[in-house]
């Protein structure tokens, strides 16, 4: 049975997740500490994977309205201990533009997992594996 200090944390993430569905940076705000990193492991646009700071991660959401719309995380799995909440997901967008490879209206979909680490409440780190599946 999860904690109440658990509790809060998945609370915490999946509204992180919502902000992200939304495509609000500004949501941001209040929820991760100001020294939070967040990692993206390497996958299909990113080859190389990206560490970002709490002002490129708001940017980048934001800059995801130009890109993507209808975004939609399927939670599969949520687990919880002590400060770490994982998160099993689908991910489904649609393309707004085309960006070669990529088609206007063409549907998008990964598997993904992020694992939040909490500190006093905030996201102090936060990995992102996401598989997308073949362009």
């Amino acid at each position: 049975m999860q904690s109440t200090h658990e509790d809060k944390n998945v609370k915490a993430a999946l509204s992180f997740v919502r902000a992200v569905e939304a495509m609000d940076g500004s949501r941001m705000e209040g929820f991760f500490a100001p020294n939070v990193e967040q990692i993206e492991m390497p996958n299909a646009f990113k080859p190389r994977g990206q560490v970002r700071d709490l002002n490129a991660l708001t940017a980048d959401i934001e800059k995801s309205k130009g890109i993507i719309e209808q975004q939609k995380y399927d939670i599969l799995n949520t687990v919880a201990r002590g400060d770490i909440v994982v998160l099993e997901m689908v991910w489904h967008g649609t393309v707004v533009k085309d960006i070669p490879p990529l088609r206007a209206g063409q549907n998008l979909r990964a598997q993904c997992m992020a694992i939040f680490e909490f500190r006093e409440g905030k996201v102090i780190k936060l990995r992102n594996y996401d598989c997308f599946d073949a362009l």
